[in-house]
């Protein structure tokens, strides 16, 4: 049984890799363990240097291309361990400074010392040390299974221990590839202590705002500096004085010498996910179920926001990155609605599940297994509809930093506190700094304004089953009666705001069952338990149906299939290219021209000038940066990015920066389900227009100096 599955495994990689080299260059976040298999192409494209010196091994290019956090992307700039990445990814360190006399947002930060460089809390960074393919081993231990089964799991978990004990100090991952048949390790090293050095002001890294958030052309300045640190002896460690700036040999060079239309650009990043095998059902749920939710919750909550953001610059600093996060997906989810009904995308995938069906009909044995799929799938996802709608507007209406959110997540350590103060006495610090820190920026009135119109949103979109037993009991059914329930709640709970629950926490003298906030929390997450509950079941039975279709792709698709994102690093690569949309070509580059162009007669908030910016044109003080009197600001490729790509380096044909990936365009709304060479769009902040913004707002040349310092090697 063994041999005879290694067989298969065997003819079925050789199969696989055959065909590699017969997809379209432009499509595919490719994974660098099998990276080799696109070298020609990627050599007949351009591509100077070898593919070596690309993939994950010692000294390899992939070693300094970093995952910043969560989900964003970072290169390593400098042997002293300098970070670039996207503004954008930077919000959350912004948000630990920003005060109301020093707002990093409107003036910008530039450590012109080490002394000044601000320690960020929560944020990590992995470096990939080695990605090595591993399938022969996890194959081997397989093999040798005595449970009698091919158990993956623990095969994969054998080979990990292994080299967890061969290299004690770093996290050892491995993933699985194309049915159990490939399977990468990735060696990575996480390091803690990473701190903030620069950020230009807001108006000039973020020109063009939501106006422009995923449109081209773009004027945006995307872009942050910041520094790993690590022990004396360049081991990661948590925060601490001592730590030093990482010494690092392998970094990123950059290059100011440009590109121009037609030349080679490839991304390394850490895409989040991609769904390109999604059937035509699948994208339903998604245009017609999931995003209509989003977008009337999103939509009604950011308009309160902006219009409170307006009123008060302490209110704009507080909220200011929840805003953005989430006038992101808005927008996203308007797009992708917009674009996949604009490009039939529905039809598109019903007419290759059609073609795979006559596959499947060719073959007695793929009838029986995989006959019934489509119309299971098909059935599960209709009736679950309603669930999956209902849960989404659950998710959507309470799953922002409200008090509603803070009661969720921490009620339960508040009803029990007295009793397990005497048990943990840390307790009340504990809660009490959770408290300060969900608080810090979160605005009574605002919430109390956006819980009022979300009920109200509620009552009008859902049936009464599937809304809060609450709302039955205090008979909200008009928005008279939501309006008084919610200030009666607002007025009377502890949880009303930080000042209450300190108080209540040093002095727990009335007992928390019974507040408002409490019942109103608790309502809502009984009846968001009992209709997740039910949308859970309900997928289990299509997953069944969907597993088998992903699992015959594999045989269909033959050396046309590569792996959906998942946040390991992925390399993409095309060509520098215009956008050419309903007969209208829109030019690959973007310049300082052009932004100001934006900024003459107009009202939107979003293209103010900043004065010194405004300033950096009028004199033409470009330097070295600029081109015949022109400063280049974005541009475009053709590769095939996804979120978590933001901050990837672009690099030129010789593996140098010359941009950083920070958007997608409108047209590419659809990149979840589907590549379009032709209109999907990479942009990128040049990396000419990253240093001149530097030299010109950092108040001094240090990291100018450092990065140039860098570049001589």
């Amino acid at each position: 049984m063994y041999k005879k599955n290694l067989f298969k495994w065997s003819l079925l990689t050789t199969f696989l890799l055959s065909f590699i080299p017969k997809v379209h260059a432009d499509e595919g976040m490719w994974l660098l363990a099998l990276l080799e298999q696109n070298a020609k192409e990627m050599q007949a494209m351009g591509l100077n240097i070898p593919i070596e010196k690309i993939t994950g091994q010692d000294g390899a290019l992939s070693e300094s291309v970093i995952g910043f956090g969560s989900g964003c992307t970072g290169s390593i700039v400098s042997g002293s361990g300098l970070i670039l990445t996207n503004y954008h990814c930077a919000y959350g360190a912004i948000l630990q400074y920003v005060t109301p006399t020093n707002d990093i947002f409107q003036n910008g930060y530039w450590a012109n010392t080490v002394a000044q460089e601000l320690p960020v809390k929560d944020l990590v960074i992995t470096v990939n040390k080695k990605i090595l393919n591993v399938s022969d081993e996890v194959k081997s231990q397989l093999q040798s299974d005595a449970s009698g089964t091919d158990n993956v799991k623990n095969a994969i978990g054998l080979v990990i221990k292994k080299y967890q004990q061969k290299y004690p100090k770093y996290r050892v991952q491995i993933r699985s590839y194309k049915n159990d048949a490939f399977f990468v390790l990735f060696l990575q090293l996480q390091y803690k202590d990473v701190r903030l050095v620069g950020v230009a002001p807001k108006n000039v890294t973020k020109f063009g705002g939501e106006t422009d958030n995923w449109m081209w052309p773009r004027y945006s300045a995307d872009f942050a500096y910041f520094r790993v640190y690590a022990d004396k002896d360049g081991a990661p460690a948590a925060y601490s004085k001592t730590n030093i700036p990482l010494g690092i040999k392998n970094y990123l060079h950059i290059s100011t010498t440009g590109y121009k239309r037609g030349d080679f650009a490839m991304s390394m990043g850490y895409p989040s996910t991609s769904d390109r095998d999604a059937t035509s059902y699948k994208i339903k749920e998604k245009t017609q179920v999931l995003n209509p939710p989003m977008i009337a919750v999103r939509g009604l909550r950011q308009s309160i926001w902006e219009e409170e953001m307006d009123k008060s610059p302490l209110i704009k600093q507080g909220y200011a990155e929840e805003y953005a996060n989430s006038a992101n997906y808005y927008k996203n989810a308007v797009g992708m609605n917009f674009w996949v009904n604009k490009l039939n995308i529905i039809q598109s995938k019903e007419k290759y599940e059609k073609e795979w069906e006559k596959w499947v009909l060719k073959d007695e044995a793929s009838r029986l297994k995989y006959g019934s799929v489509l119309a299971g799938m098909e059935k599960e996802t209709t009736e679950n509809a309603k669930y999956k709608r209902a849960l989404t507007y659950y998710n959507e209406c309470f799953s922002t930093e409200g008090i509603i959110r803070f009661v969720s997540s921490f009620g339960l350590s508040f009803l029990n506190y007295t009793e397990n103060l005497k048990q943990r006495p840390s307790l009340r610090i504990d809660l009490a700094s959770t408290t300060k820190q969900h608080y810090r920026n979160l605005n009574h009135d605002v919430d109390k304004r956006v819980t009022k119109a979300l009920f109200k949103l509620l009552i009008d979109s859902l049936p009464a089953d599937l809304q809060p037993e609450i709302f039955a009991v205090k008979k909200l059914n008009s928005a008279a009666s939501i309006d008084k329930y919610i200030d009666e709640v607002y007025k009377n709970s502890v949880f009303a705001d930080g000042v209450k629950i300190q108080e209540w926490l040093n002095k727990p003298s009335i007992d928390l069952k019974d507040d408002p906030m409490v019942l109103l929390s608790q309502s809502i997450e009984k009846k968001q338990r009992e209709i997740s509950t039910q949308a859970s079941s309900n997928s289990a039975k299509a997953f069944k149906y969907t597993a088998a279709y992903t699992h015959s792709l594999v045989d269909f698709k033959g050396g046309r299939y590569y792996p959906d994102a998942d946040r390991t690093i992925r390399l993409s690569y095309g060509t520098v290219t215009d956008l050419e949309m309903d007969g209208k070509i829109t030019p690959f580059q973007t310049t300082l021209n052009g932004l100001m162009a934006k900024t003459v007669n107009t009202t939107n908030k979003d293209y103010f000038l900043n004065k010194k910016l405004e300033s950096i044109w009028q004199g033409k003080l470009y330097g070295k940066y600029g081109v015949n009197a022109e400063m280049p600001v974005c541009f475009v490729t053709n590769g095939d990015v996804t979120g978590g790509n933001s901050g990837s380096p672009m690099l030129n044909a010789d593996g140098s920066i010359i941009g950083l990936v920070f958007d997608c365009n409108w047209e590419s709304m659809t990149r979840e389900f589907n590549f379009n060479k032709d209109l999907h769009r990479v942009i990128c902040v040049d990396i000419r227009y990253v240093l001149l913004i530097t030299e010109k707002f950092s108040g001094s040349d240090r990291i100018i100096k450092e990065i140039e310092k860098a570049n001589q090697g």
